[in-house]
């Protein structure tokens, strides 16, 4: 009878044992851009990978499209717990990320596929020193950046600073507000979510962007001219929710850590914006975008507005006890160190 006994307590000891090892968990997972956009590719690569390593324990549910809501509030949805993780733009929420937004200045990073690499080395460097504090309540993943961004524009042809001037154009940056209020030109805030139903409706002239932006928002036929100017790049990034990390057991922490490492933050980068994909690629030669070729002597007048707009920016940071400059210095000199690699 004893045998019995134990026999019985044995297998239901395994059976706690078992259930309680095998509990699931799922982190909802906050996006703004289209499952068919480049950034899904990471997304989806990523929940696949998180099922493997995990056994099935730990699931990303992702909802794409601001489907858990407007996309300028998405940080604050892993912060307060509504999200697991949420992938959101810095610049929709001005001023709440001061230092990262130094990053948005014109021509610190090179144009097209190159710039959106180096500007991920960058913000990978600069994250342990600087930028992870700023993602305040949150866990911070990592922050990476599109192409650098230019002027498109609906029905006019941008070729010179005096062509901006009342044009109407959604801003993705404080800086680009910045720009362009000081070219005369009217900076419009809005998620890249509206740029589509605004430019239908005729409510902007056009959008500072870059081509994933237009290929990304299908704003093939509502744009029409590209001019080179800003040559900003647009930041993102990706944060999770202290106690849905804490939670977890620490196997499955561990695998959550690897979504944020420099390499998964750099794969994030190339293969959103480092590379055309054959989708992309048909999608822009159907939009005929043209483009504007802006004169040698409007490029000099817009590097020397850039300079003057990042100069009061970061004057106005070091008056609320930011270190601004060294951080600007930084950023300028980790950009010249990876445009030489």
């Amino acid at each position: 009878m004893k045998i019995h006994s134990l026999a019985i307590a044995l297998l239901v000891g395994s059976a706690a044992f078992t259930t309680a090892s095998a509990k699931t968990y799922t982190l909802k997972v906050a996006n703004f851009t289209s499952v068919h956009s480049s950034t899904a590719r990471w997304f989806e690569t990523k929940k696949k990978e998180v099922a493997e390593k995990s056994g099935g324990d730990l699931k990303l549910e992702i909802f794409y499209g601001s489907a858990m809501g407007p996309m300028p509030r998405h940080y604050d949805m892993a912060r307060t717990g509504v999200a697991d993780l949420a992938f959101f733009q810095h610049g929709v929420t001005r001023g709440r990320f001061p230092l990262i937004e130094l990053t948005h200045a014109p021509y610190l990073f090179p144009p097209d596929a190159k710039g959106a690499m180096v500007a991920g080395n960058v913000a990978a460097d600069m994250k342990a020193p600087y930028f992870a504090a700023e993602h305040k309540g949150t866990k911070s993943m990592w922050v990476v950046y599109n192409r650098a961004s230019g002027v498109y524009d609906g029905s006019k042809p941008i070729h010179g600073l005096a062509d901006l001037k009342g044009r109407r154009y959604r801003a993705p940056t404080p800086t680009d507000v910045a720009m362009l209020k000081a070219l005369g030109a009217l900076p419009i805030g809005m998620p890249a979510t509206h740029m589509a139903e605004n430019l239908q409706k005729g409510t902007i002239d056009g959008v500072v962007t870059d081509p994933m932006g237009v290929f990304a928002f299908k704003l093939g036929g509502m744009v029409k001219y590209y001019t080179p100017m800003f040559v900003s790049a647009i930041s993102f990034g990706l944060v999770m929710n202290p106690k849905s990390y804490d939670k977890l057991p620490a196997n499955l922490r561990a695998i959550v850590d690897d979504l944020g490492t420099k390499k998964s933050a750099l794969q994030m980068s190339q293969w959103s914006w480092g590379e055309d994909s054959p989708t992309f690629s048909k999608y822009m030669k159907g939009a005929q975008l043209i483009n504007v070729e802006l004169s040698a002597a409007a490029d000099t007048a817009m590097r020397a507005q850039a300079t003057k707009v990042m100069a009061q920016r970061v004057a106005a940071l070091e008056k609320k006890g930011l270190p601004a400059r060294a951080v600007y210095a930084k950023l300028k000199a980790l950009s010249a160190k990876y445009s030489g690699m």
